[in-house]
């Protein structure tokens, strides 16, 4: 039993494990952008579970046959799931230049009227919609609450 030394719980992170058909193809995708491979699992030479990294962002990826199995009621989920990823981007044009010719932009980089923030949106190849901004929420928020 692990001894808990605190009086009270701490959420320490939050990861996320986003269910795709073949993790090797999603690697292809991701380090095609940019992202670099931590580890992968593999049996019979191919991978059913990866975690990948750039800069402060990390991503986790499971094939949906292994992730069904462990997780039975996913079973009837397609892929790309209803979300979207949001990304904190600093130097968000040069990001935006490294990528928009390697993969689907559904939303070119511009400034958003609501906001001014510079942002831009693709698609992967899994149907995962990532959303990448300039816009710093937290500071508003902290800004907003002085």
């Amino acid at each position: 039993m692990i001894e808990e030394k605190q009086e009270t719980s701490v959420l320490k992170s939050i990861s996320n494990n986003l269910m795709v058909q073949n993790v090797d193809e999603t690697l292809n995708f991701y380090t095609g952008i940019g992202f670099n491979i931590v580890y992968k699992s593999a049996k019979n030479g191919v991978a059913y579970w990866a975690y990948i990294k750039k800069d402060n962002v990390e991503l986790f990826f499971q094939s949906k046959e292994s992730l069904t199995k462990e997780f039975p009621e996913l079973q009837s989920y397609s892929n790309g799931g209803a979300l979207t990823l949001w990304f904190q981007v600093d130097n968000i044009s040069k990001w935006y230049e490294e990528v928009k010719d390697k993969t689907d932009v559904i939303r070119p980089f511009g400034i958003t009227d609501y906001n001014g923030a510079k942002e831009f949106v693709i698609k992967d190849i899994n149907g995962f919609i990532l959303h990448f901004s300039d816009f710093d929420l937290k500071g508003e928020i902290n800004k907003s609450e002085m």
